[in-house]
């Protein structure tokens, strides 16, 4: 059987689609093994949210203190989102993924060991710089070993496992943190990501056809075509002028809001419920589960829909851009309804429907991503996540200040809860208009071809 050839990276040339057999199995194990790398980096960094109210108390912080620490995280993870890609593209996946995994690993323990502010600030910028390659990272594999029929089911899949580690950590962390310190919980979390580092590595190969398990199907002539066809990740045209084209560009919109309504989920949430609604630090721990759950269902609905509508009509921008976009207006209706609910449990209610519509997009938006940018799907689905870490560095601040005046006495917003509900309603509205914008055809942004120069032949 002919082999495929490799670069200097050690990545193939090959198109898995096309050029090899991957077992159903394999492609399943994958699956797995990508999902829970989602769930172990959200079990390290939503834990924080849960442990909050006792960390400020403990450290003598407050809320807008809190909102700093939740902001150098998303600033770590927004600078290192792009470089986190290329990193992927260099060393392949299958070393990027555990490398990172180890290093958010080490700093969740920094994290454990802090005992002021400004040590607590850059643990968690370090731990954001840390996890900011494993968006780009899970996109390249989803491009490198499933086909495009799938992209949305599996796309589904990943979120779906984000959503599990984020509400398993509330969860678990407000049961164990009745009965540990909360710097042993972050510690005993920290092994989950090395354990999975290691057996990632075994199992895992960046491209399917050198996994021994896959059976590469060209001839040498076509491996030979492949070979010298096939671009390198230094001839992917620069970032800009990805920018350059429009559905990118509302796709980089929409991220900070939509990533902004998902925030409060895993900031504040928690503290709403304790200090809004008089709720202990347990009973606002399994209450915050709740919208993350309807975020699971959501995307375990949005990646059938996706297919299925794709299948239907054929239409990418419909089973992408379109679904999420509908699927965020109902998100922001209902987001508002909980607003003006009077008891915990109906706000609760209101806001977990919400967050199964805007689970419903997130899996359109991975989708859309790998579609637009083809062979650079890690670069582009990097891009589009750092600029939607401004939610974290720029809002969450923001929200901080604004909920430590709701809390405070004789402020302006003095007990208006409300008014936080409203300003998450606020940035679903605004990525639900950014999504009417998005047009996704069957060619990758990235390989389209370039329009002529002024005065330029065009060939007929």
């Amino acid at each position: 059987m002919s082999q495929p050839t490799t670069s200097a990276d050690g990545t193939s040339s090959l198109d898995a689609s096309e050029t090899c057999r991957v077992p159903l199995g394999l492609r399943i194990v994958v699956l797995v093994l990508v999902a829970l790398a989602s769930s172990s980096a959200y079990l390290t960094r939503h834990c924080l949210a849960v442990a909050s109210t006792t960390i400020q108390s403990e450290l003598n912080l407050n809320s807008e203190d809190m909102g700093w620490v939740f902001s150098v995280f998303a600033l770590g993870y927004l600078v290192f989102q792009i470089p986190g890609g290329v990193i992927g593209l260099r060393i392949g996946t299958r070393n990027a993924l555990p490398l990172f995994s180890v290093l958010w690993s080490a700093m969740t323990v920094w994290t454990s060991f802090v005992f002021s502010l400004v040590p607590l600030l850059i643990s968690r910028f370090a731990f954001g710089l840390s996890q900011a390659g494993l968006v780009p990272n899970t996109a390249q594999v989803i491009k490198d070993w499933f086909p495009s029929r799938l992209h949305g089911s599996v796309s589904a899949m990943i979120g779906v496992a984000m959503s599990v580690g984020g509400m398993a950590t509330f969860w678990i962390t407000g049961e164990l943190m009745e009965k540990m310190h909360w710097r042993s919980v972050f510690q005993a979390y920290s092994l989950v990501g090395v354990a999975w580092a290691i057996l990632f590595w075994l199992v895992f190969r960046t491209r399917p056809e050198q996994h021994p398990r896959v059976a590469v199907t060209n001839t040498p002539e076509e491996l030979a075509v492949n070979s010298a066809t096939t671009d390198s990740p230094a001839d992917s045209p620069p970032i800009w002028k990805f920018l350059t084209h429009s559905a990118i560009l509302w796709m980089c919109i929409q991220a900070p809001f939509r990533a902004a309504g998902y925030n409060l989920f895993v900031t504040y949430f928690p503290e709403f419920l304790e200090r809004g609604h008089g709720l202990s630090v347990k009973e606002s721990a399994f209450y915050s589960a709740w919208p993350l759950g309807g975020v699971i269902i959501g995307g375990l609905i949005g990646g059938a829909l996706i297919d299925v509508i794709q299948k239907t009509t054929g239409n990418r921008t419909l089973s992408r851009s379109g679904l999420a976009c509908v699927s965020l207006v109902l998100t922001t209706v209902l987001t508002v309804c909980s607003a003006f609910a009077s008891d915990h449990l109906t706000v609760v209610v209101l806001i977990t429907l919400g967050s199964t519509f805007s689970g419903i997009a997130s899996p359109a938006v991975w989708a859309g991503l790998i579609d637009l940018g083809g062979k650079s799907a890690a670069i582009v689905s990097g891009t589009s996540n750092m600029i939607g870490c401004f939610a974290g560095v720029a809002f969450t601040p923001v929200v901080g200040i604004l909920v430590d005046n709701i809390k405070g006495d004789g402020t302006m917003w003095d007990g208006r809860w409300d008014v936080l509900i409203l300003l998450h309603a606020g940035f679903y509205a605004v990525a639900a208009i950014s999504f009417s914008f998005v047009r996704i055809g069957d060619t990758p942004v990235t390989e389209l071809s370039p329009a002529p120069e002024p005065g330029e032949d065009v060939p007929q």
